[in-house]
């Protein structure tokens, strides 16, 4: 379930100490040869040091990344492939706690708003050029910047200074006190990157345990441990052959017949199956919030009233039990955990299933005769054509007419990026497992983790004096605020937390699973795991 950290203390100036980093078939387009990267599997690296630290583990990747654009969401597989291959100042280790990454360790002042970094000596990007607080800071100016598009935005632009007075020293001061800044740090979206890394797409150079040394479009990425990681010695892993294979069960089969030994985004429907496999372990934990997501700037979709009804007319218990097969569990209202002081469990069951009280309010808003919606879902996932069909059919009972429009994750990601669709099965944004996480659903630029046209008016002022305010009563009445504001704007539909899964060889030993808001960050623990015979 989602936790959430100690309250912040203001007044303590801390340190915290370095330890140990826990860090973690189609046809043949375009093949990228690294130059000054070894060939795949030679087990010598440019430097003439051995860059084969142990076997290489096989990975059956959902999806193709859609690019790794710094900072910005574009999916749970580019997530996954950043884990692996960049470092922030900060990361998270096995159980899910913030601890020193690219930072040896660091400083908080007394008022909680100056952030002291001291980098680890001889940082190097995977290209082999030098890290220092020169690339820090510059990194940190362009996640500041709104358009952008990074998903933590709003948290950097909290940053009024950052000091560099040399190569091995960062000093940032925040406008405001930031709670969860340093799970912020954490997100593999706040990796540090040299200059030439802001692009869209191809191979991104990173600072990690790995490095990308083979890329071929549309069927895989070649990765080999990293010699020049500021902690390679902890790499067990030679390297990670990570091939796409978009079906599930196509990632199943392969994992079963040996012909992977990893696969992520393991389908509810293959649970069963799994758990009861081989020489095959299954691990589960709760995932991310899902949603009905909005085009608030399109006709009847701009009336808070009709997007209130649809809120009444989605069954959520069917919702749940088609895309989760009950593993996921069902409720409304801000996406806080229910686990969570935050979780306001009124709030959440605000929207109970009312027919009558939906029609009702598509009456009142004018559109008595009805309404007709395109729902843009993917084919690619299990449960995302699933749930369109439970809105498809509860929406259809109340009078609107739903058609469904569906393909490969990657377009649903560009439609949801340009804001091309009416309705959209997908989920808040979400990188933290605390509850200033919910801002990122509400305010930012375009991205298809978040509902198109927000009066992002309503809640700018409260979601940043949460994101500031410790932990306590305080801070719990500001988010009951901000719930009784959605209740009221609807600007997407909060449907319930999934449930996350990866499977895997029993030789994996020292994979970790993180839970949440921070699954899809549980490839950090990649770093320490080994394949044993």
């Amino acid at each position: 379930m989602i936790g959430f950290p100690a309250p912040h203390k203001n007044r303590v100036s801390r340190r915290v100490t370095r330890g140990a980093v826990l860090a973690v078939s189609a046809a043949l387009t375009m093949t990228l040869a690294l130059a000054g990267c070894s060939p795949k599997n030679s087990g010598d690296s440019s430097d003439g040091s051995s860059g084969d630290a142990g076997a290489t583990l096989s990975f059956g990747l959902s999806s193709e990344p859609a690019g790794f654009k710094t900072g910005v969401d574009q999916g749970s597989a580019a997530r996954e492939i950043i884990t692996l291959v960049r470092r922030g100042l900060l990361t998270y280790d096995g159980e899910g706690k913030v601890v020193p990454a690219l930072a040896s360790d660091y400083t908080v002042s007394d008022d909680g708003l100056t952030y002291t970094f001291t980098l680890r000596s001889g940082l190097k990007f995977s290209n082999g050029d030098s890290l220092t607080s020169a690339d820090v800071k510059r990194t940190f100016e362009y996640l500041a910047v709104d358009e952008n598009g990074a998903a933590a935005a709003a948290a950097f632009a909290n940053i009024a200074t950052i000091d560099t007075p040399d190569d091995a020293t960062v000093v940032l001061t925040l406008s405001q006190p930031q709670t969860a800044f340093p799970q912020v740090l954490a997100d593999p979206l706040s990796a540090i990157v040299p200059e030439d890394a802001v692009d869209a797409d191809g191979v991104p150079i990173g600072d990690g345990p790995f490095k990308i040394v083979d890329y071929r479009k549309g069927v895989s990425y070649t990765l080999e441990a990293n010699p020049d990681y500021f902690d390679a010695d902890s790499v067990k892993l030679g390297g990670i052959d990570v091939t796409f294979m978009a079906d599930a069960q196509t990632r199943v089969k392969a994992l079963m017949s040996g012909q992977v030994q990893f696969i992520d985004y393991v389908a509810a429907a293959d649970f069963k199956t799994l758990e009861s496999a081989k020489g095959i372990t299954l691990k589960t934990a709760p995932g991310l919030y899902g949603a009905v997501q909005f085009n608030l700037t399109r006709g009847a979709l701009a009336v808070p009233e009709v997007r209130q009804a649809i809120a009444y007319a989605i069954d959520l218990k069917a919702y749940s039990q088609a895309g989760t097969l009950g593993y996921g569990e069902p409720t409304g209202g801000l996406p806080i955990a229910p686990t969570s002081p935050y979780y306001d469990k009124e709030q959440a069951g605000h929207f109970a299933l009312n027919v009558d009280k939906a029609k009702q309010l598509l009456a009142e808003a004018g559109y008595a005769e009805g309404v007709k919606l395109t729902l843009l879902t993917n084919s690619q996932y299990f449960g995302y054509s699933e749930r369109a069909q439970v809105v498809k059919s509860d929406l259809e009972a109340i009078g609107i007419t739903v058609d469904i429009e569906s393909g490969d994750y990657a377009n649903q990601i560009a439609k949801g990026n340009s804001g091309d669709y009416d309705l959209m099965i997908g989920g808040p944004s979400a990188a933290l497992n605390d509850p200033s996480a919910i801002t990122a659903a509400f305010i930012g630029g375009p991205t298809f983790v978040r509902s198109v046209g927000i009066d992002q008016s309503l809640y700018a002022d409260l979601l940043e004096e949460g994101a500031k305010t410790a932990d306590g009563p305080e801070r719990e009445a500001i988010y009951k605020e901000i719930g009784e504001i959605y209740l009221k704007d609807v600007p997407f539909v909060t449907t319930g937390t999934g449930v996350s899964a990866y499977a895997y060889t029993d030789k994996l030993k020292g994979f970790q699973m993180l839970s949440g808001a921070i699954v899809y960050s549980s490839l950090y623990n990649l770093a320490t795991a080994e394949l044993s015979e």
